[in-house]
């Protein structure tokens, strides 16, 4: 194997992502990054960015760990038009698309996200999924463009599990436009979205809060291009209260401060003690 790229990414963990995209890239697939420079000063108009360097960074060092990845870097600030042109507003803003599929995510997906952001990778890149032939059929009969946005944290064990899902429905629906925003780092847009629970999923600005399955989410977006706003009956709506990445870290500094002190917890329990965990993370984060 050739020398490993510096990178967010450590050797051994950039070896393990090289051999999983080997395993699942087949053809190739242009990411974009959006980026703009994080603000000198605070407005609270708009979320800071912070991850947006951190962001490009890790899909450098990406593209590095296999040919079938191409790269394209855009300012927000000074390519203004096309971004307002192709709708993304948010710092860092991810495209990936390969054979005119794809779809979008907001925000630096790590912890648990990445490994999901690199299962979506390889959907996009094969053109095929495991959903069945009836959704595949079905969502093949929606003429019309449907615009599906989810609102995902990375704090919730319940919102990892929509990432693999959405992305196989933006591949094999044909006029599916999906957008996953990590939402625990945009508390400024989770404001004005009135974000108080994740997952959270809009369908041509209807929401729907709470996980759903393949069948269940196939019958909403249906529903939804039909006409009807009535939410599908799930057996269980799965969903956890909305936190922002600074309130997660505050929550765990004061848990461990109280563990230290041998108190009891503060009696606010933090989304997966505070820090995200799993197999392959973004170091520092």
């Amino acid at each position: 194997m050739p020398a490993i790229p510096e990178g967010p990414l450590g050797r051994q963990q950039a070896q393990q992502v090289a051999g999983l995209l080997q395993q699942r890239l087949l053809r190739q697939v242009a990411l974009e990054v959006w980026t703009r420079k994080p603000q000198a000063i605070f407005t609270g108009e708009r979320d800071d960015g912070r991850h947006g360097q951190a962001a490009l960074d890790l899909v450098r060092q990406l593209k590095t760990l296999h040919p079938m990845l191409t790269l394209t870097p855009y300012d927000l600030d000074t390519h203004e038009r096309t971004a307002a042109e192709r709708g993304i507003e948010h710092s860092p803003t991810v495209t990936m698309r390969c054979g005119g599929r794809g779809l979008r995510t907001v925000g630096l997906f790590f912890g648990p996200f990445f490994q999901a952001f690199l299962d979506a990778l390889g959907i996009v890149s094969t053109g095929q999924s495991q959903l069945s032939r009836e959704t595949r059929a079905r969502l093949a009969t929606i003429e019309d463009e449907v615009t599906v946005e989810a609102f995902l944290s990375p704090f919730d064990p319940i919102s990892v599990q929509m990432i693999p899902l959405l992305a196989a429905f933006a591949v094999e629906g044909k006029r599916v436009r999906v957008t996953l925003y990590e939402a625990s780092q945009f508390p400024v847009l989770a404001g004005k979205r009135m974000l108080t629970q994740v997952p959270l999923i809009t369908i041509d600005g209807k929401r729907f809060v709470g996980a759903y399955r393949e069948t269940e989410l196939c019958e909403q977006i249906a529903r939804v291009v039909e006409g009807n706003e009535e939410p599908v009956v799930r057996d269980r709506v799965y969903a956890t209260p909305y936190v922002s990445e600074d309130d997660a870290r505050r929550i765990g500094e004061e848990r461990a401060r109280a563990a230290q002190a041998g108190q009891p917890g503060s009696g606010t329990q933090p989304p997966s003690g505070g820090q995200p965990s799993s197999g392959l993370y973004v170091p520092g984060r």
